[in-house]
């Protein structure tokens, strides 16, 4: 199972910014594939932060009865374009990292 104690062996992390009235930064890492699942080695991390008035709100639940979710709410017209932006940012940054390592 993943988790923040494996974020060093995701290699180099990556980060750029996005927005017009707030800044949305984005920062991601990935070791690429490793052969299969998780117990194979495999790692990406994603972050997403406010770097100047991103109106951003996040929740992660773990329970026995759900799957763990994470959860992101936005406010704002200028926080829908940048969570867009960084979104397709990152998706594109990790599709060419994955094949890399």
């Amino acid at each position: 199972m993943a988790d923040f104690n494996d974020k060093d062996r995701c290699g180099e992390l990556h980060s750029s910014e996005f927005g017009t009235f707030n800044t949305l930064g984005v920062t991601i890492a990935t070791n690429g594939y490793q052969g299969g699942d998780s117990g194979h080695g495999g790692r990406t991390y994603i972050c997403f932060e406010d770097l100047c008035s991103t109106d951003m709100d996040a929740v992660v639940s773990y329970g026995q009865d759900t799957n763990a979710k994470v959860e992101i709410m936005l406010g704002g017209d200028s926080e829908l374009d940048s969570m867009i932006d960084a979104l397709r940012w990152a998706a594109d940054k990790l599709e060419d990292l994955k094949n890399t390592h």
